[in-house]
């Protein structure tokens, strides 16, 4: 698992690197004041400004592969669905001796498909009828069992619940530190203006602000502007996932346990 979790971890930082480095390229060879300079400055090309949006790619792209992981994960678990493990006729009465055939069986086919939680389900619900020959225990053990499996499944999305949360995080970050750069550019004291010597008498120099002064103040406040746009996109996109995968993920648990209570411990006959 943790070599799995430090293969996103670099896929993630990777494609971090190649878009802030196709970013930044793209702010630089981009002719001034066009369109696809501000799209590549909303993107984060300008560093080390840029610095909030790749931070907030990083965790984005951690929570893709997350997600991606799991979804594969519930594709494994619900092919276990197909071994047809557990007698699925209407009105079919299980007997001791066809118990302890299923635990059989589920061992064979967890030597093919590897453990998973439906057999792992399975095998103690069996274990516990050939225990106590009690369906009513082994009911109990069927709700225990699925709970620890939830809590099992449930920390693989620790790093995922992470990220997520610093998406918006970071948005907000890069709005406080673009507006204070913003505040402090407009509060540097200015250059004034040498008098006019056309001028009449006495007239004092007023101050004026240069061109560099303006853009630095238009690049902080789109930095302030940007990453906070950005970081609610991403957010969106990470939101709707997560979601959608909580709700498999709470399919699984939820199919697993009726499969069990269904096709074994309701048919059971002492």
């Amino acid at each position: 698992m943790f070599s799995q979790k430090n293969s996103q971890l670099a896929y993630s930082l990777g494609l971090t690197l190649l878009i802030t480095l196709i970013t930044t390229a793209g702010y630089q060879f981009s002719p001034k004041g066009s369109s696809l300079e501000t799209l590549f400055f909303a993107l984060g090309g300008k560093m080390p400004d840029g610095i909030i949006q790749a931070a907030t790619f990083f965790c984005f792209f951690v929570c893709l592969f997350g997600i991606g992981a799991l979804n594969n994960r519930i594709r494994r678990e619900q092919y276990a669905f197909t071994a047809k493990l557990l007698p699925e006729t209407e009105q079919y009465v299980l007997y001791p001796e066809d118990v302890n055939q299923i635990k059989l069986n589920t061992i064979e086919v967890e030597r093919h498909l590897g453990t998973g939680l439906l057999t792992d389900l399975i095998k103690q619900a069996a274990t516990k009828f050939r225990s106590s020959h009690s369906p009513a225990e082994s009911l109990a053990i069927v709700e225990t069992v699925s709970e620890m499996n939830r809590k099992t499944l449930d920390r693989e999305f620790w790093m995922i619940n992470t990220c997520q949360a610093l998406i918006p995080a970071f948005g907000f970050l890069g709005t406080v530190l673009g507006m204070a750069a913003a505040i402090l550019d407009m509060g540097k004291p200015q250059p004034t203006a040498l008098a006019s010597p056309t001028g009449p008498a006495g007239t004092v120099p007023q101050g004026v602000i240069s061109s560099s002064d303006i853009s630095s103040l238009i690049d902080s406040l789109g930095t302030a502007f940007f990453t906070t746009i950005l970081a609610i996109v991403l957010g969106i996109v990470v939101n709707v996932m997560m979601k959608k995968i909580e709700t498999r993920v709470e399919d699984l648990h939820t199919g697993m346990k009726r499969y069990v209570v269904e096709h074994l411990v309701n048919r059971i006959q002492l």
